[in-house]
């Protein structure tokens, strides 16, 4: 007999929804000018997006707190326990994509320093920045799905079917998956 917790929870492509949303990140920096460049490696539970765009700020702060506490643990608010802060709303999307994630890296590179950063089930575990000087800039968002969430692995062929239907809308972006230049034809 099957398992009645098993029949009600859903089985969707989580890791499908998580790559998506961080192509959209990415494509709203190319909408704006910034990048030109998408690549998508997604296989079983892992994903990887990266982008030739600006590149999240690093030195930025808000209200006293990193910036990038608030793009990547805006769940964990409030960030310090005797005052409240200023919530950005514009981080609470990659907060929700890191709370799904067992592993979450993320790459920021500026022309001038190299940010990683490594969360383990929602929460920083390391963060490390290098000075370098590089033309390359944009961003890496790579992970793995938390198990208990994906049910089923990405499906691979949904996925580039979306993707060519996203360089349909965008000519001018150069746009891979699992190492295959993507085209509105594709």
């Amino acid at each position: 007999m099957p398992d009645a917790d098993a029949q009600a929870a859903p089985s969707f492509d989580a890791t499908g929804f998580v790559v998506r949303a961080l192509v959209l990140y990415a494509l709203a920096e190319h909408q704006a000018g910034h990048a030109n460049e998408i690549r998508v490696i997604a296989q079983g539970y892992d994903f990887s997006v990266s982008d030739d765009g600006r590149g999240h700020s690093i030195n930025k702060e808000v209200d006293g707190s990193p910036y990038l506490n608030f793009i990547y643990g805006q769940l964990d608010y409030p960030f310090a326990t005797n005052r409240g802060g200023a919530i950005q709303l514009q981080g609470i999307g990659m907060s929700l994509l890191n709370s799904l994630c067992s592993d979450l890296a993320v790459e920021v590179r500026k022309s001038e320093q190299v940010l990683r950063l490594l969360f383990r089930t929602g929460q920083l575990a390391e963060k490390q920045v290098q000075t370098v000087h590089s033309a390359q800039t944009g961003n890496t968002v790579s992970g793995i799905v938390a198990p208990q969430l994906a049910r089923l692995p990405i499906n691979e062929a949904l996925l580039e079917s979306w993707l060519c239907r996203v360089a349909a809308t965008s000519p001018s972006l150069r746009l891979s998956f699992n190492g295959r230049a993507l085209h509105s034809g594709s």
